[in-house]
C-alpha cells in the first residue's frame, strides 16, 4: 500500500484518505499502525469491489446517510465501509482471517434492499475477477468495434440484409454472421484461459450452430404471409396480420424448440432459466428506474423516432372493427413475447444451457451475438446492446434464471414504445 503526502489533502479533519488503493496523507504527519491499518482495510474493500464498484458504492451510500443524518460526520461514521474500519481497526492481523465482503455480511440486515443490492455487485464483480484476463477482453471489444463499425460505417443491415430479406437469402447471412462471431470470440476466450480441453466436447461446436439454425428458421417464418395476400381482407387488415405473426409465429416457434432443446439436454421439456427464483427482481426494477431519463433523451433523437414506435396504429385504423387502442394491445403482446424468445436464447441456452460445458466462457461469445442481433437498430441501441448483453450473461450465468433479462427487456422495450408514441403525437 503506497501512501503519498500531500500539502492541502485530504481536507481537515481528515488526515488521511484511501483512494483506489493509494493513501494520501497530509504532510508532516506520521501515520500511526491502526491508521495505516484502517486504510488497509479500505484497500481490501476497494479491491473485491474492482475501485470503481466501490467508488460507486461510497458516493451512493454516503448521499443517502446524508440524507438521512443531515451532517457530515455522523454520514461518514454510519457507512460500512466506514464502520467495518473502524471496528478492526486495532486488530493489525484483521487482513489475514478477514472474509470477503466482510462489511456487507457484518452490518448490512439480510433481506433489505441493501443487502440484495450488496449481493448483486458482489455477483458482477467477482465474476469480473474470476473470469477478466486483459488479451481477452481488449480482442472481445476489438470484436464488437468491428461490428459496430460494419453496421455504422458500411450499413451491413441495409446493404446486405435488407434487399434478400424477401428472398430468404438474409435469413443464411444473418445466421452466418451470428455463427461466425459466436466462434470468433470462443475459441480464442477459452485459448487464453488454457481451457483447450472444453475444444475437445462436441457439443460446444454442435449446440450453438442448432440453436442459431432454430433462430433462422424461426426468422424465416415471419416472411411466409403470403396466405394474407390470398385472403379477403382490407389493405389494412393485411398491414396488421403481417405485424402481428411476423413476431407470433417466430417466437413460437423458436420457444417450442427451445423447449425440445433443453428436454434434449436436461431430460425436462420447458426453457433454460424459466423458474421461480426472484432472486435481484428488486434491484432490476431499480435499475430500470434509473435508466429511465437516460433513455428519455434517447428517445428524442431523429434515429430513434424513424424506428420507434413498432406499432404503426394509423396503418392499422379500422382492421376487423377494433378500437386503435385494442389493436395496438394486441401488437404489444405479440411485440412482447417475442422479447421472452430472446431471452430463453441468448441468456437461456446460449449462457445457462452452455455453461455446462463452457462455464463461465458461455458469456462472451453470447454477449458478441447478442449485440449482432441489433444490426439495423439505432446506432446507440446497437452499441449498448453489448454491454447489456454481458452484464445480463453474467447474472443469468449467476442466478441460473432469466427474469432479470425480461424484466429489463419488456420494460425497455414497452418505454421505447410509449416514447415513441409521445413523441409522435
Amino acid at each position: 500500500m503506497k501512501i503519498i503526502y500531500s500539502k492541502h489533502f485530504p481536507f481537515k479533519p481528515f488526515i488521511a484518505t484511501n483512494l483506489f488503493g493509494l493513501v494520501f496523507c497530509r504532510r508532516g504527519t506520521k501515520l500511526d499502525d491502526v491508521t495505516v491499518n484502517h486504510e488497509h482495510i479500505h484497500t481490501l474493500q476497494q479491491r473485491e469491489m474492482l475501485y470503481i464498484g466501490s467508488t460507486l458504492w461510497y458516493v451512493i451510500e454516503w448521499t443517502y446517510r446524508m440524507i438521512k443524518h443531515r451532517n457530515f460526520m455522523k454520514a461518514y461514521n454510519d457507512m460500512f465501509f466506514e464502520r467495518e474500519a473502524y471496528r478492526h481497526e486495532k486488530d493489525l492481523d484483521y487482513a489475514s482471517h478477514r472474509k470477503h465482503f466482510a462489511w456487507w455480511h457484518e452490518f448490512v440486515k439480510k433481506g433489505s434492499f441493501l443487502h440484495e443490492l450488496g449481493e448483486f455487485l458482489r455477483h458482477i464483480a467477482g465474476f469480473i475477477r474470476d473470469d477478466f484476463k486483459v488479451s481477452k477482453y481488449l480482442y472481445f471489444l476489438v470484436i464488437a468495434f468491428a461490428i459496430g463499425t460494419m453496421q455504422i460505417g458500411f450499413h451491413i443491415h441495409e446493404e446486405l440484409l435488407v434487399p434478400n430479406s424477401k428472398n430468404g437469402v438474409s435469413i443464411i447471412y444473418t445466421e452466418l454472421i451470428n455463427i461466425s462471431v459466436y466462434f470468433l470470440v470462443l475459441i480464442p476466450t477459452v485459448t487464453i484461459h488454457k481451457e483447450n480441453w472444453r475444444l475437445k466436447q462436441w457439443q460446444i461446436w454442435i449446440l450453438p450452430v442448432v440453436l442459431f439454425l432454430i433462430n433462422g428458421i424461426g426468422l424465416s417464418l415471419s416472411a411466409h404471409n403470403s396466405w394474407i395476400a390470398q385472403g379477403d381482407f382490407s389493405d389494412n387488415e393485411q398491414r396488421f396480420l403481417r405485424s402481428v405473426c411476423s413476431f407470433l409465429f417466430r417466437s413460437t416457434f423458436i420457444l417450442l424448440m427451445l423447449c425440445v432443446f433443453k428436454k434434449c439436454i436436461d431430460g425436462k421439456f420447458g426453457l433454460l432459466g424459466v423458474t421461480r427464483s426472484s432472486k435481484f427482481i428488486r434491484i432490476y426494477f431499480s435499475i430500470f428506474c434509473i435508466l429511465v431519463p437516460i433513455f428519455y433523451i434517447v428517445s428524442t433523437t431523429p434515429q430513434f423516432l424513424t424506428f420507434y414506435p413498432k406499432a404503426k396504429v394509423h396503418d392499422w385504423t379500422g382492421s376487423f372493427g377494433m378500437s386503435n387502442w385494442l389493436l395496438c394491445s394486441i401488437f404489444e403482446l405479440c411485440y412482447a413475447n417475442d422479447f421472452l424468445n430472446v431471452e430463453s436464447m441468448f441468456r437461456g441456452a446460449l449462457v445457462i444451457g452452455m455453461s455446462r460445458w463452457l462455464g463461465p466462457r458461455a458469456v462472451l461469445p453470447m454477449a458478441a451475438t447478442y449485440m449482432c442481433i441489433h444490426l439495423g437498430k439505432p446506432d446507440l441501441e446497437l452499441c449498448s446492446s453489448v454491454f447489456g448483453g454481458y452484464l445480463l450473461g453474467i447474472l443469468a450465468y449467476k442466478t441460473k434464471h432469466l427474469w432479470g433479462g425480461i424484466i429489463i427487456h419488456l420494460c425497455i422495450a414497452m418505454l421505447f414504445e410509449l416514447l415513441g408514441f409521445i413523441h409522435g403525437l
